[in-house]
């Protein structure tokens, strides 16, 4: 853990938190991005992976690097979930975060980081565990699905919807769309020629 336990538990557990309360609006937001559904999924894991390994970095990198060396390996767990949920035509989002929570707590039991802990130290730190793989995957997956559900029978994609508040904003100062200029009444002095 990079900052301590006090600050790394509250950071992964609290962004999940709003993530969780928040999901339905930040995946509306995210999907006004039109590209298709698995790709957007696939941009969505990447910074949460990044955070998430920033935060719960190994000691033989922690603190050295930005980007985490296990950040292919998660990525391609993540590609394979999203192929896996679109092809069972899976729905519920909780249930799908659930599972991939409890997988990503065996996958560290016995090939991650808790290989040869103890019942103590696997009981005391496997909820953090299971919380960490749902933080990684559960916004993704409701982009993915929600992606899902917003595209047409035959796979189109709805026309893009004017962006607005916030994400307005961002767009306009990076560049994405030209800022609308606010038009304001002027009220001219009258003419001197109307009064003679």
């Amino acid at each position: 853990m990079v900052f301590g336990i006090f600050i790394d538990v509250p950071l992964i557990v609290g962004g999940f938190a709003v993530m969780y309360q928040f999901r339905k609006k930040l995946s509306e937001e995210i999907l006004r991005v039109k590209i298709p559904p698995l790709v957007l999924y696939l941009l969505t894991t990447i910074p949460l992976i990044v955070v998430e390994e920033d935060i719960n970095c190994m000691t033989a990198w922690c603190g050295a690097v930005l980007i985490p060396p296990t950040l292919p390996f998660i990525f391609v767990e993540m590609l394979l979930l999203g192929v896996l949920v679109l092809k069972v035509h899976a729905t519920n989002v909780l249930r799908i975060t659930t599972v991939f929570s409890v997988f990503g707590l065996f996958w560290e039991i016995f090939l991650g980081g808790l290989v040869g802990g103890s019942l103590l130290i696997i009981a005391i730190i496997g909820p953090y565990v299971a919380v960490s793989y749902a933080f990684i995957s559960l916004l993704p997956l409701n982009v993915l699905l929600r992606g899902k559900q917003s595209t047409g029978p035959t796979g189109s994609v709805p026309a893009p919807v004017a962006p607005s508040g916030f994400a307005k904003l961002v767009a306009e100062s990076l560049g994405f769309i030209a800022p609308q200029q606010r038009r304001e009444k002027v009220s001219l002095p009258p003419s001197q020629d109307s009064q003679s």
